[in-house]
Parts: structure tokens; sequence; C-alpha cells
């Protein structure tokens, strides 16, 4: 396999290396490859078809939509009624307070004071937080 248009010491390099001697593969490499060939030959158990998976999927829809719905409908009572008597008193005081606002404003305050009144009072927990201008806390 040597070129004849090789200069003679590149021939003779060639040559050399041609001649030295080889590593033969190991005795175990032929039964190596040949399991290792019967392994990944192999049949595999069936893997689950994407019917089981979209079953599954409804499964966990109905499961999820029949929970929001209870938890909609559920009547918690966190909160007392609204009681006519009490945003009528929270009506006039602020009437007092702020004579120049309209009837329907003083109402829609007076709801929303309600509504603020019944929210949880939280603890800031975070100690570097500096406070609004509006926050009273």
């Amino acid at each position: 396999m040597t070129d004849p248009d090789l200069p003679a010491d590149l021939a003779e390099l060639e040559r050399r290396l041609a001649d030295r001697p080889r590593v033969g593969p190991s005795a175990g490499l032929g039964p190596r490859v040949l399991d290792a060939a019967r392994v990944a030959l192999r049949p595999r158990p069936a893997a689950a078809s994407w019917g089981s998976w979209a079953a599954l999927a409804a499964a966990v829809l109905v499961g999820i939509n029949l929970s929001m719905s209870v938890a909609a409908n559920a009547d918690w009572r966190l909160t007392a009624d609204v009681e006519p008597e009490q945003i009528d008193a929270t009506t006039d005081q602020l009437r007092a307070a702020a004579p120049e606002l309209s009837e329907r404003e003083l109402r829609r305050q007076a709801l929303l004071y309600r509504a603020g009144a019944g929210l949880t009072p939280t603890v800031d927990l975070n100690p570097y937080r500096e406070p609004d201008r509006w926050d009273v806390r």
C-alpha cells in the first residue's frame, strides 16, 4: 500500500509503522459484544399506551372540577352577614364627617368599610420593609 511517489524517508516511516506489532482484541470482547446485542434486541414490555394516559388525565380533571365546584358552592361562614343597621349607622357617621359626599358615595364607603373590617389581620414578617405612607400599621 506504499505510494510510489513518496520520498524515501516517508516510505521507510510508513513501512516501519506497518510492520510494528499490533495489539489484538481481548479474548472476552466477542462474548461481551454478543451479550450486549442480545440485551439490546430483547423484546421489552410494552409501555402504557396514550389511551391510559388520557384516561388518567380525564380522571384528574374531573377530580379538580369536582373539588372546585364543591369549594365554590360551600358557605364557609367566614364573615358575619352584613346588617343593614350597621351600614346605616356607618353612613350616618360618614355623612357627619363629610357632608359634601353624595348619598350613593356615602353608602359605597360604608360598604367598603364593612368589607375591610371583616379582613383577617396579618403580621408583616419582613423587618426591612419600610411602611408606605398610607400604611397605618
